[in-house]
């Protein structure tokens, strides 16, 4: 019996990251599976294959076409993130049958399953493998004192108000992923064959083409994506909680027009990174002292124009300084 590992799976569909436009949501709905999308702008993950989030970066100079891929470490030179091609791990095509039970279990996905919830997703269709999914979809917040009490990295606390150069930028909105309180592929064989009979069974009591059955959530945040504005103008700022303390690996389409380059900020490495020279973003790492979970950051334009010097400035504001 085959099954997609969770984080595997999961965790790469919120994490494939536009450079600019709407928010999370509509980001995962013309992303929604890296075999459903014909190609990709680039993929993060760590060894063990869970893909993560990472940023679209900023330039160096116009003339500047080859790519170029970075790597950022923590004090002790370990790696916390490595940029790759993606020749370097190439992407599964699913054969016809599978992309369209993946379609349709897309469908489910969005349609089904209510902001802050999570469940399995069995699609009886097209799938000879019996294969089932999990997926959740993250809560809008819109209340900053609400959003404080569910994403904290100690030490550094979130803002309400971003400081540019030119203008302050304001909290509107946030996308919040939680933690699953049970890897169910982390279940023995017997008990993985359980649920699957038991949502087979669910959709043929049913009469339906498919089965939910809801997955627990913790109070832990993984993923936060905010939404900060100044009249047209608006950027975001995404945190990614790696607990499981493993590199992660950006893996970056080579056909792509790409730049990367290192900056300093505070003594702290920030790798920069545009396409087609003018999608800007920066992003980040933080080890945590006591836990050493490292914290992704990225930084970004949604709508507007705002120069790289302004985002470098925001930076500024939110980078600790380095104890190197």
């Amino acid at each position: 019996m085959k099954h997609n590992d969770p984080e595997h799976e999961l965790k790469r569909l919120f994490q494939k990251v536009e450079p600019s436009g709407s928010d999370l949501q509509d980001r995962i709905m013309s992303l929604i599976h890296k075999e459903s999308a014909p190609k990709e702008r680039f993929i993060v993950k760590h060894r063990v294959g869970v893909l993560l989030i990472a940023g679209l970066l900023l330039t160096a100079s116009t003339g500047f076409a080859a790519m170029n891929y970075q790597s950022l470490f923590n004090d002790k030179g370990d790696v916390l993130l490595e940029e790759k091609p993606l020749t370097a791990d190439p992407v599964h095509q699913p054969s016809q049958g599978e992309q369209q039970r993946l379609e349709r279990m897309n469908e489910i996905w969005m349609n089904e399953i209510k902001p802050g919830e999570a469940a399995l997703i069995y699609v009886v269709p097209n799938n000879p493998h019996h294969q089932f999914d999990i997926r959740s979809n993250p809560l809008r917040v819109e209340n900053f004192e609400q959003l404080s009490h569910m994403v904290h990295v100690t030490g550094i606390p979130l803002s309400q108000k971003l400081s540019g150069a030119s203008r302050t930028y304001t909290f509107q909105k946030a996308s919040v992923s939680m933690e699953y309180k049970q890897d169910v592929y982390e279940l023995s064989d017997e008990k993985k064959e359980a649920l699957v009979q038991e949502l087979r069974l669910q959709a043929q009591t049913s009469g339906q083409d498919h089965a939910l059955m809801p997955v627990p959530v913790t109070d832990q945040v993984w993923l936060s994506s905010m939404t900060y504005v100044s009249g047209q103008n608006e950027i975001s700022l995404s945190i990614m909680n790696n607990k499981d303390n493993e590199p992660l690996i950006a893996s970056y389409d080579e056909d792509l027009n790409t730049t990367s380059r290192k900056i300093n900020i505070h003594g702290q490495d920030v790798i920069a990174r545009t396409y087609g020279g003018d999608v800007a973003e920066l992003m980040w790492a933080y080890q945590e002292p006591e836990t050493k979970y490292a914290y992704h950051y990225t930084l970004g334009v949604r709508e507007g124009v705002v120069p790289l010097e302004e985002l470098i400035h925001i930076a500024e504001t939110l980078i600790p300084a380095s104890d190197r």
